[in-house]
C-alpha cells in the first residue's frame, strides 16, 4: 500500500529501485541509480519544430520519469502524461477536438507516422499481421484509458513509453524542425 513518504525521506529512492540492476558490456550488473535514470530520460528529446506547448506538457512526464527514483508509481503517471502529450500534439497537428483513439487512426491514415520512426519497430522481428502504428491504433488509448480511470497498474517501463512516445511526437512535426 502507497503512504505519504516521511519527509526525512524525501530526497531517498524508493526501496523498489533499489532491486534493479544496469548491464554494461563488458562489465558487472550493476544496481540502478538516479543518474542511470535521468540520463535515460535526458537522451529523449522532442526537437525544436514540435511547438514548445508540446514540449513544455512532454517534459512533465520526463521529470516524473526521474521522480520515480524517489517514488516509484510516478513510473505509471510518467508513462499517463506521455500519453497525454502524444493526444495534445495530434490535436494540434489535426486541428480537431476528437477522441484519442480516433486521432491516431488520422495519423496512420495521413502517414504523419510510419513504422519506420519508431526504435521498437524497426526491432521487431519476423512477420507482424498489423504494422506496429496500425497496432497503436489500439494499445496506446487502452493504456492511456486504464490509467486514466484508475488503475492499480505498476511498472518501471515508463522511460520505454517516453521514447515511443517522443518518437510518434517527433514524427508528427518533422517537416517542422530546425
Amino acid at each position: 500500500m502507497e503512504v505519504l513518504k516521511p519527509i526525512n525521506e524525501l530526497d531517498s529512492p524508493d526501496e523498489r529501485n533499489l532491486y534493479f540492476t544496469v548491464h554494461e558490456e563488458g562489465c558487472e550488473a550493476r544496481k540502478l541509480t538516479l543518474n542511470d535514470i535521468y540520463n535515460e530520460v535526458e537522451s529523449i528529446r522532442l526537437h525544436s519544430g514540435v511547438p514548445e506547448d508540446i514540449r513544455s506538457h512532454f517534459s512533465q512526464a520526463q521529470n516524473l520519469a526521474v521522480y520515480s527514483w524517489h517514488h516509484y508509481p510516478f513510473n505509471v503517471t510518467s508513462q499517463f502524461m506521455a500519453f497525454v502529450s502524444v493526444e495534445l500534439a495530434l490535436k494540434i497537428k489535426s486541428g480537431k477536438k476528437s477522441n484519442f483513439k480516433h486521432l491516431i487512426k488520422l495519423a496512420v491514415e495521413n502517414k504523419w507516422i510510419a513504422d519506420e520512426g519508431f526504435t521498437i519497430a524497426r526491432h521487431r522481428e519476423g512477420k507482424q499481421q498489423k504494422s506496429y502504428v496500425e497496432t497503436l491504433i489500439e494499445v496506446m488509448p487502452n493504456l492511456r484509458n486504464r490509467l486514466a480511470h484508475g488503475s492499480n497498474m505498476l511498472h518501471n517501463n515508463c522511460i520505454s513509453s517516453l521514447l515511443t512516445c517522443s518518437e510518434f511526437i517527433n514524427q508528427l512535426f518533422e517537416g517542422n524542425s530546425s
